[in-house]
């Protein structure tokens, strides 16, 4: 949700039994534009009404279950194939990339391997949380945390937003981490400048 304590528009997903369920807003600052509502995704298009600013926001949660996740993956690729513009993708994807991003190492390198691959030819950016690796735990005496949530986004999107972080907030009393997105007070339109550094011919 992006916002405060404001008025927002807002659209949303239904759970589907105990998972799933995806709810977008925007406040006021932004023109919202509904793009798709599909099984495991809720695209809007925003645009920031100071700057003109536009670029697309899909919200995520992805199957928990083996039979889904392929299906997942095709309606992800699909989504990132109707726009090329600046994007965001974030949510709960229930999917780990690699075995460091699980607390006993143990992953299914069937859906690791298609994940990345995903997100190398979309050329999407991990923005990775300053505070914390893991976002989920199973909440359980034998203790498994994961890294199941993450914020993708476009190189266009990271062009005009550098100083974007990520932070992962307590999680209490959820089984997963809330990521707040900062995307810092300056937005950058012209062409990056190059800066050299001495220090590098050291």
């Amino acid at each position: 949700m992006l916002g405060g304590n404001a008025p927002f528009e807002w659209l949303c997903l239904p759970t589907k039994g105990s998972a799933g369920g995806i709810l977008v807003g925007a406040i006021e600052f932004f023109n919202v534009c509904i793009g798709d509502v599909l099984w495991y995704s809720v695209s809007v298009f925003l645009t920031e009404k100071k700057t003109g600013f536009s670029w697309k926001l899909v919200e995520v949660y992805g199957s928990p279950y083996e039979k889904g996740k392929q299906e997942f993956l095709d309606e992800l690729d699909l989504v990132l194939s109707k726009w090329n513009g600046p994007l965001l993708v974030g949510g709960d994807y229930n999917l780990v990339r690699f075995n460091h991003e699980k607390s006993n190492n143990r992953i299914n390198h069937v859906w690791s391997d298609g994940f990345n691959d995903l997100i190398d030819r979309w050329s999407l950016i991990y923005l990775e949380a300053s505070n914390g690796c893991f976002t989920w735990t199973n909440n359980q005496e034998n203790l498994i945390k994961a890294r199941l949530d993450r914020i993708l986004v476009s190189p266009s999107w990271d062009a005009v937003f550098p100083l974007a972080k990520v932070r992962l907030l307590d999680r209490l009393p959820s089984d997963h981490n809330p990521l707040l997105l900062d995307v810092g007070v300056n937005m950058f339109f012209g062409k990056k400048k190059f800066r050299f550094e001495k220090w590098w011919l050291e």
